[in-house]
């Protein structure tokens, strides 16, 4: 058996989930300076790309995109609640990930379905627009409808989603220098942020199976919200002990 016949959709995603909560346990538990913090932040660089890709995947295999987007917005709403509760100090309004995954979807089928050029360029950009509260803003979006559009070309679209990684960093560090940070603290605070190319490898060896484990699609979904209430529940504990 070859080694990348391992790789099947149920196998990334679980990477992908574990990557996550590495992720947001650095976020929100641990000192982000911390050899620790910095380590699982390069590894959540992973999951956003990688289910994105996975959008632009079951919208192209989903019977009902109906369901599909109901469920990712039914979802997204359930999460909200466990993601305020970890960014109550913030000043400024966000919204999860799943949301930049709904409009995502909806990015998609607009690709797909709008023959008008203008028109289908409008509604994406729509979708674009209002992700601008939502976690990974509107680079999620794109990642969906870049992953959709080529997706009989895995090679070219990792090759583009590789080319906006590289936007992304430059444009974030550029920011950051902007702001008042010095060139190299910026380019330290922001090391990290290279994890974003893991995804590349990792899905050059997707097979295009779905796996073997019943129910898997919805192993994300419930994970999402628990994991964000668990980590607000332990937050809250150590905060106020």
């Amino acid at each position: 058996m070859q080694t990348s016949r391992i790789w099947n959709r149920d196998l990334i995603k679980y990477i992908a989930i574990i990557a996550m909560l590495l992720d947001h346990i650095a976020w929100y538990l641990l000192p982000f300076a911390s050899p620790a913090a910095q380590a699982f932040h390069v590894v959540g660089r992973i999951t956003a790309p990688v289910m994105c890709f996975f959008i632009a995947e079951g919208y192209c295999y989903t019977r009902s995109v109906k369901k599909y987007a109901l469920r990712l917005f039914l979802f997204a709403v359930a999460s909200q609640i466990p993601w305020s509760l970890l960014h109550q100090d913030s000043s400024t309004l966000s919204f999860n990930m799943l949301f930049s995954l709904f409009f995502g979807l909806l990015a998609v089928h607009a690709a797909a379905t709008i023959s008008r050029p203008a028109l289908r360029l409008l509604a994406v950009a729509a979708c674009i627009g209002v992700t601008y509260w939502c976690d990974w803003h509107f680079y999620a979006v794109i990642w969906c409808v870049l992953f959709y559009v080529l997706r009989t070309r895995r090679k070219t679209a990792l090759a583009v989603y590789a080319g906006t990684v590289a936007f992304y960093i430059l444009n974030s560090f550029l920011w950051k220098v902007y702001d008042g940070q010095a060139a190299l603290q910026a380019a330290v605070n922001m090391a990290f942020t290279f994890g974003l190319f893991l995804p590349v490898p990792l899905l050059l060896l997707y097979n295009g199976q779905k796996g073997h484990c019943k129910g898997s699609k919805w192993v994300f979904y419930v994970f999402y919200p628990l994991h964000l209430l668990a980590i607000a529940l332990i937050r809250a504990h150590l905060q106020s002990s």
